[in-house]
């Protein structure tokens, strides 16, 4: 699966909702199978305010939403009652890992990050095996990444959390995916979360997708 992600703005109007739309139709017209809305230094309350516009005018498309303004640490509860709140949500994505699951509807799938940039992203051995093991109990996607933004992580590192995640649930891969690299990580890989290969950056106008690149990555995938 490929998830592009898509770095909402804070303009607190109309033209936020319009910039996660049109990066939501690129997403779906070239080939990819849904998004991530991601806030950041969005008040939660306003990414909800982006999310259900681009709901109410992409009905179908899957999509995912990242509150990074609310700790999960201190507001599990909370995250619970806001993600629960979103019409029709498909999944919650925090870069940490909760110390309890998390009991959403059914339909509302959990990403949760393992070796994970800016927190552990050099966990190996015993404590990558453990940390597997216990977030299996607790999210329904494990994440990893990179060391940082934009970089790609180790193969046997991506191996290593295949293995002990025994294929009971999904592994997700959140930074330093391109059309270079990408089929090198399709073996132990479930779901690409992609944003700064596909994307350009337009002055006062925030991130957008290629759609070229969106596309090439896409047909990558899907091969």
């Amino acid at each position: 699966m490929f998830y592009p992600v898509i770095h909402c703005i804070d303009t607190r109007d109309e033209r936020a909702i319009n910039h996660a739309l049109e990066n939501a139709r690129i997403a779906k017209e070239f080939g990819a199978d849904g998004v991530f809305l991601i806030g950041h230094e969005i008040c939660y309350s306003f990414l909800i305010d982006i999310y259900e516009g681009v709901r109410s005018q992409a009905p179908d498309l899957w999509i995912g939403i990242n509150f990074l303004d609310i700790s999960y640490e201190e507001n599990w509860n909370r995250i619970s009652r806001v993600a629960g709140g979103c019409t029709k949500l498909n999944a919650l994505w925090i870069d940490g890992m909760p110390k309890e699951k998390l009991f959403l509807s059914e339909k509302i799938q959990v990403f949760g990050g393992v070796a994970f940039k800016y927190m552990d992203p050099h966990l190996k051995g015993e404590n990558l095996k453990t940390a597997c093991k216990e977030a299996m109990k607790i999210v329904d996607v494990i994440t990893t990444s990179g060391d940082r933004t934009g970089s790609a992580p180790d193969i046997l590192k991506l191996k290593s959390i295949k293995k002990y995640l025994g294929g009971k649930v999904p592994l997700a891969l959140a930074s330093g995916v391109n059309t270079d690299n990408v089929l090198s990580f399709i073996e132990y890989v479930d779901i690409f979360l992609v944003a700064s290969s596909i994307c350009e950056s337009i002055p006062s106008r925030g991130e957008y997708l290629v759609p070229e690149k969106v596309r090439e990555l896409a047909r990558l995938i899907h091969v």
